[in-house]
């Protein structure tokens, strides 16, 4: 058979369909219920709760679909559909040695993670990965140009369902993170601490990651895996197959609450812990810090916080998801710190958010897919995972320019953002929604 019949023949290649485990529906704190999806009833989550239960996730890449590169073409990147950017399909003829595979994947540098033989054809399909910090596009047009495998091509993505309230990962691509996160390398060189309950580690989705985790509330034990740090961290620097928004940056895990409700994923902590986190959290030398968190006016977190915005390290807060009737919520509150709302993917406020003057910025932080323990993935919502978003940005702009003062920075991601509601800032939206591209254009 010629290598042009077998190039015609395979266009009828199967297609290497990637699922992600479906989760149980939990709540978690900081977050509260998602949304409705495919029919699926989410029961009451009780007063006070964060984090809502969110419908069972469905399979992610599930869909026969067409639309993919022809072989040996990039496509134009105006009409490429969505795909896995850090890995790509090669396809090698039939009866091709292992080893030529093997090769071809050594001299560019990719890591070969699985592969098949189609029945018919006898063609082998390989699932490569690219290194870290490899540019995909760069990438992609290396890997055409050899002449070994048959063809190359991207790893493109299939869902189940079809319309815009099934975009499961729509965050990023609603703030524009993906340009963004591209623009300023992933966040490469920038410290952000995480202070929250307990993260997941060995979860698929930080293979890669660079994750110091560390235990303030039991300093001689590992930190177990829990619920809210585990979602935080993905949003932040999640490594495939959900990407987070600041995916080589340093992420510093600090454990300092702990779950209380295994159920609903609920934790707590207490003025010390939380206080003890942030000092940690400053000798790390954490350029930005993540709370995810709400509480009283506290005159000793109060102090850490100052503390940290005086060693110019960027605070980002929950605004809370206390409803419109609730007072502010603190740290969020706080002058100095950056307090961040929910939205939906139609940019409607997310109806159990804080209301306040002391709302500085939105992000996307309804129905969003993050990492769960025990190697699974759910829907979470709530003012939680927007900070994560927002924190996420403001790591993004430093790794562009390291020196951004406090108030820089702020000014950078409120002059860029979409206005929503009212116009100009408002007590609910505060500045906007954050466009990561547009804030990352601001710079000089």
């Amino acid at each position: 058979m010629s290598r042009r019949e077998i190039l015609l023949l395979a266009g009828f290649a199967a297609v290497i369909l990637t699922a992600i485990p479906s989760g149980d529906a939990v709540a978690q704190a900081g977050i509260g219920p998602a949304a409705p999806r495919g029919g699926a009833t989410i029961p009451n989550l009780p007063k006070g709760g964060d984090l809502g239960p969110p419908p069972v996730v469905p399979e992610l890449f599930d869909a026969p679909g067409t639309n993919s590169d022809a072989p040996g073409e990039r496509g134009s990147d105006a009409g490429t559909p969505a795909s896995i950017p850090n890995e790509l399909c090669v396809v090698f003829p039939p009866n091709s040695n292992p080893a030529l595979a093997q090769g071809f994947a050594d001299d560019l540098d990719l890591e070969m993670v699985r592969d098949f033989t189609m029945q018919g054809l006898g063609l082998r399909i390989y699932l490569m990965r690219l290194a870290d910090g490899t540019d995909p596009e760069q990438m992609l047009e290396s890997a055409v140009a050899d002449r070994r495998p048959l063809w190359v091509q991207r790893n493109f993505i299939y869902r189940s369902g079809s319309g815009e309230e099934n975009d499961q990962q729509y965050a990023l691509r609603q703030v524009r993170a993906d340009i963004a996160t591209s623009m300023a390398g992933g966040g490469a060189g920038i410290r952000v601490a995480l202070i929250d309950s307990g993260v997941d580690i060995g979860h698929e989705a930080f293979a890669g990651a660079a994750i110091d985790a560390i235990n303030v509330i039991e300093e001689d034990l590992p930190v177990p895996p829990e619920i809210h740090g585990t979602v935080l961290a993905s949003i932040l620097v999640g490594q495939g197959p959900l990407y987070g928004i600041v995916p080589r940056a340093k992420l510093i895990a600090i454990r300092a609450f702990h779950e209380v409700d295994a159920r609903l994923g609920l934790a707590e902590s207490s003025s010390f812990l939380l206080s003890l986190g942030i000092e940690t959290a400053i000798r790390a030398k954490a350029q930005v810090i993540n709370l995810s968190l709400t509480g009283p006016q506290d005159r000793l977190v109060a102090q850490l916080v100052n503390d940290a915005l005086m060693r110019r390290s960027h605070m980002v807060a929950a605004a809370g998801n206390e409803g419109p009737e609730a007072s502010a919520a603190y740290p969020a509150a706080q002058d100095g710190v950056i307090a961040v709302t929910a939205t939906d993917i139609k940019d409607r406020l997310y109806v159990r958010a804080n209301r306040g003057n002391y709302i500085s910025l939105a992000a996307p932080g309804v129905d969003i897919l993050a990492a769960k323990p025990g190697g699974a993935y759910d829907f979470f919502s709530g003012t939680s995972m927007a900070a994560g978003y927002v924190s996420g940005l403001a790591a993004l702009l430093l790794s562009v320019q390291p020196g951004l003062g406090v108030v820089e920075l702020r000014q950078a991601m409120e002059t860029s953002a979409v206005d929503l509601g009212a116009p100009a800032r408002d007590p609910e939206f505060g500045a906007g929604r954050i466009d990561a591209a547009a804030a990352l254009e601001t710079l000089p």
